[in-house]
C-alpha cells in the first residue's frame, strides 16, 4: 500500500489522503501501477481476527482530511528485563513523545505505572497517527491507552469494539 497525501496546494490547505497499492504485471495492468483503493478501512484491518477478542489490540477511528478511516493498534507490554528496572519504550507509527504522555497520565489518573515494564506499540499498515485528526494524533490516544491497558492486565479487548475521540 501506498499513501498519497496532498497537505498545502495554491488556493489554500486541503488535507486528503489517497491510499494506492501496488499493481502486479498481471493481465491488464501494468508493472508498479498504481491502483486505488475504495475503502481503505477494509484494507488495513484485512489482517485482523475478527472472531476472536486478542489483548493488546484496539482499533482508532481516525479523520484524515475529510476520509474517516480505522487503525489497528498494537501493545505489547513485558517486564523489563533491563538491570534496574527501567523499562524501554519503542513505537512504529506515533511518536514516543505522544506514547510518554499517554504512559503518564495512565501512571497519574488512573494509578497504572509502567516504570518497571517495556512497553511497544505499532500501528498496523505502516500508517502514522501523528499525521491525522488534528494533526496531533490525538484522536488515536484513547485506543492506544486501551491497548497498552489490555497487554498489561491480559484483559481481551472486543474485535467488535473501536475507539474514537476528538472534536
Amino acid at each position: 500500500l501506498r499513501m498519497l497525501r496532498a497537505t498545502k496546494n495554491r488556493f489554500g490547505s486541503s488535507e486528503e489522503v489517497g491510499v494506492y497499492e501496488m499493481g502486479n504485471s498481471g493481465y491488464g495492468q501494468q508493472s508498479g501501477a498504481l491502483i486505488p483503493v475504495s475503502d481503505p478501512s477494509s484494507r488495513f484491518l484485512s489482517g485482523r481476527i475478527d472472531t476472536t477478542d486478542i489483548d493488546g489490540c484496539a482499533v482508532s477511528l481516525v479523520v484524515e482530511g475529510t476520509r474517516p478511516m480505522t487503525a489497528e493498534i498494537q501493545a505489547l507490554v513485558a517486564t523489563s528485563s533491563t538491570p534496574g528496572g527501567s523499562g524501554r519504550r519503542t513505537v512504529d507509527g506515533i511518536s514516543v513523545s505522544r506514547l510518554l504522555l499517554i504512559l503518564a497520565v495512565l501512571n497519574k489518573r488512573c494509578g497504572i505505572s509502567l516504570n518497571r515494564h517495556d512497553v511497544f506499540v505499532n500501528v498496523v499498515g505502516g500508517i502514522r497517527l501523528n499525521s491525522f485528526g488534528c494533526n496531533d494524533g490525538s484522536s488515536s490516544d484513547l485506543a492506544i491507552a486501551a491497548a497498552v491497558v489490555s497487554s498489561l492486565l491480559r484483559i481481551p479487548i472486543r474485535a467488535d469494539t473501536a475507539f474514537c475521540w476528538g472534536n
